[in-house]
């Protein structure tokens, strides 16, 4: 097998399908890399970049291969807000920032260097399989599809968590109102409680009094013993009461209160 010239036709062919995308970077061609941009959901773009040397032997053997980040324009895209930027109204941080951040998380989705990893191991395992025959177009085409799964996985592991997040917050926020059960005995025993923490017996019995200026009812009357006699006997009998003569007692009663 001529290597050398297997190396050029291929080398040619492949200038022909990427046009744009391949860059010679030595006078032998034997050393190139492939910008490989990736469909995604994003308005961003991404890409990434094959490198790729031919050993003096090459398709007998595997080219020598290695991926990092790709070229590529997105400056005509607005900037990607900081994901640690807080809100100035916490109630809108916690209503908003989750929808917020689950619109903007596929603009923030990257591949790094952890990717590029998995990445090489995937295209190397295939260059294994297609030794004996020149498979650079191949392993450009498989990059491609891996590539875009893996940023596709990172984009559903991130909304998965935030969507976590927020299940496990609603959980919290539901536990508040899943208290111990509530019956008569330990409402009125609350009740009681509360009462006596916040003087409300009290406050009840001071505004009553003001809004009697001191006088008293007729149960009270009785009570105290102020209705006497006959008042007494017609009260508990029944019976015609002499409302001038209660009037008057009920008077000289508020009035020895005041005193």
């Amino acid at each position: 097998m001529d290597y050398k010239e297997e190396q050029t036709q291929e080398i040619e062919i492949l200038l022909s399908i990427y046009p744009d995308e391949l860059t010679i970077l030595n006078d032998s061609q034997t050393r190139f890399s492939i910008n490989v941009v990736l469909d995604t959901d994003s308005q961003r773009k991404h890409a990434v970049s094959l490198l790729v040397t031919y050993p003096e032997t090459y398709p007998d053997v595997i080219p020598d291969l290695s991926i990092s980040k790709g070229e590529i324009d997105n400056s005509h895209l607005p900037p990607i807000l900081e994901d640690e930027s807080e809100s100035e109204n916490e109630e809108e941080d916690d209503n908003f920032a989750g929808s917020r951040k689950l619109v903007d998380l596929i603009e923030r989705i990257t591949l790094d260097k952890d990717d590029y990893e998995i990445l090489l191991d995937l295209i190397k395992e295939e260059a294994e399989i297609n030794i004996g025959m020149p498979s650079v177009f191949a392993l450009a085409s498989s990059l491609k599809d891996h590539a875009e799964t893996q940023f596709q996985n990172k984009f559903e592991n991130a909304e998965n968590k935030i969507l976590h997040a927020r299940e496990e917050k609603e959980k919290k926020e539901q536990a508040k109102f899943n208290g111990t059960k509530v019956t008569p005995e330990s409402f009125a025993k609350w009740r009681d409680n509360f009462r006596k923490e916040t003087g409300m017996d009290q406050r009840l019995q001071d505004r009553y009094k003001s809004m009697h200026a001191g006088k008293f009812t007729g149960k009270e009357i009785w009570d105290k013993g102020l209705a006497t006699g006959a008042d007494a006997d017609v009260g508990e009998e029944g019976g015609d009461v002499d409302l001038a003569e209660l009037r008057r007692k009920m008077k000289e009663a508020s009035l020895e209160e005041s005193n």
